[in-house]
């Protein structure tokens, strides 16, 4: 356990060991959330765009609909269910 100090302004430097091991870097950000007594902090990872060789795209285009323009018009019927589904309670 490493004991660290808070400053004036409630910072606290977090050491380089830990840093290291966890990949934390300048400009990286962290998320914070109490725990009972405790604090957590988690790395914020961005999420990568899929590649090309991502199984995914093998599963494109598998699925059947009558309609054909499913990819362009998603959030539009999206909206269209979730209103009908407000509709009927």
């Amino acid at each position: 356990m490493k004991i660290i100090k808070v400053t004036e302004k409630g910072q606290v430097t977090i050491p380089v060991v830990f840093r290291r091991k966890l990949g934390i870097s300048n400009e990286d950000h962290l998320t914070i959330e109490e725990e009972g007594d405790c604090l957590k902090l988690r790395k914020v990872v961005s999420a990568n765009p899929l590649g090309p060789e991502d199984p995914i795209w093998d599963m494109v285009g598998m699925a059947q609909s009558s309609r054909s323009d499913v990819s362009r018009r998603h959030d539009d019927y999206l909206a269209e269910g979730e209103i009908a589904r407000w509709r009927k309670s």
